[in-house]
């Protein structure tokens, strides 16, 4: 006889989940479903932070290029001439246009704390002009240059916002000398063969704010350090990196040299190593009063080339300290035009 009674209730239970084993599924999942929400929101806060950072950094890596792209054009034009045109005895090296760098407050005058770190100014074929013929002409001479200066944005903001909305922000700022062709000044000094002075720079940025030919390459650039080297090739155990320009002066007017060596008279140096420290803008609205008084530290750095290595470190850790976001950019460049030589008469 076969038998019709119902199935066993452990029967009717094989396909399915109890109640309990639904309730730790589920927490399972709410875990992971947890845990991969905080790693996305993780991620999506560290690529909008590095993609803030290399925004803020950007203008300071464009400028950087600028000046060593245009450094690397400076040019003297030296040739030979008389010594001594009414009573010559030889040929020496001459030039009527120049290459200076050193201390900007030094150079530009003024206070250390508005013009903090270093400058470079030079004559290269840029081409710049303002008049309307002679910007048709290309590779035409201009004096060029780079400083950082300490100031306030006021005469730098477009007309709309003269009104004081927002209100004008002081900030470090890399500037651009640019002298246009129809204006080029360094003539009216040079043709005196005897003229060593820095005229022809500090006069025109004398000049009224609204007409200097200087404008802002990039704000929360706090240092520019510029060291003129010999080649590596010219480098010996006597010779050093910091030989020519031990204490980041280098003036292509100095007849001071006496070493033959070193002399930069009416010389380019055939190196430059330029490196340059930029902020970001968080950090300087977080950490003004630091930011603002870090200009003392440059009483003490960067004065002897030969610890230019120690120095930026030393002003690291100081950045680093104050939890400042930096960025530090640095190259040599070569002249192209430099043909250095340790004979200034023939």
């Amino acid at each position: 006889m076969i038998s019709t009674s119902p199935q066993s209730d452990s029967n009717h239970r094989e396909g399915g989940f109890t109640l309990v084993e639904l309730l730790v599924a589920v927490a399972i999942l709410a875990m992971i479903v947890g845990l991969l929400l905080t790693m996305v929101s993780q991620t999506s806060k560290t690529w909008k932070s590095t993609s803030g950072k290399i925004e803020q950094f950007r203008d300071a890596r464009v400028a950087f290029d600028a000046i060593t792209r245009k450094l690397g054009q400076a040019t003297l034009n030296t040739y030979y001439d008389y010594d001594n045109p009414t009573n010559p005895t030889s040929y020496m090296r001459q030039s009527e246009l120049r290459f200076l760098c050193g201390p900007a407050d030094t150079i530009i005058g003024g206070l250390a704390s508005n013009k903090p770190s270093m400058a470079v100014f030079f004559q290269a074929p840029v081409g710049f002009a303002t008049n309307s013929t002679n910007s048709l002409l290309q590779n035409t001479l201009n004096t060029w240059g780079y400083f950082v200066e300490y100031a306030s944005d006021a005469n730098n903001r477009p007309d709309f916002l003269n009104g004081g909305v927002p209100k004008a922000r002081e900030r470090y700022r890399l500037m651009e000398f640019m002298e246009p062709t129809e204006s080029l000044s360094v003539y009216n000094y040079t043709t005196n063969r005897s003229y060593a002075g820095t005229d022809w720079v500090s006069n025109s940025l004398a000049l009224p704010e609204e007409t200097r030919p200087v404008h802002v390459l990039a704000e929360n650039v706090i240092a520019l350090i510029l060291l003129p080297k010999l080649a590596p090739g010219d480098m010996t155990n006597k010779y050093t990196a910091s030989s020519l320009a031990p204490d980041y002066v280098y003036s292509s007017a100095n007849t001071n040299q006496t070493d033959p060596y070193i002399n930069p008279h009416h010389q380019l140096p055939p190196v430059v190593q330029v490196t340059m420290i930029a902020v970001d803008e968080t950090s300087f609205v977080r950490y003004p009063g630091y930011l603002q008084d870090i200009t003392n530290q440059y009483g003490s750095l960067f004065q002897d080339s030969s610890m230019l290595t120690n120095d930026l470190s030393t002003l690291q850790k100081s950045l680093s300290s104050h939890k400042i976001n930096y960025r530090v950019f640095t190259t040599d460049v070569m002249i192209k035009e430099a043909t250095w030589s340790k004979n200034q008469k023939h």
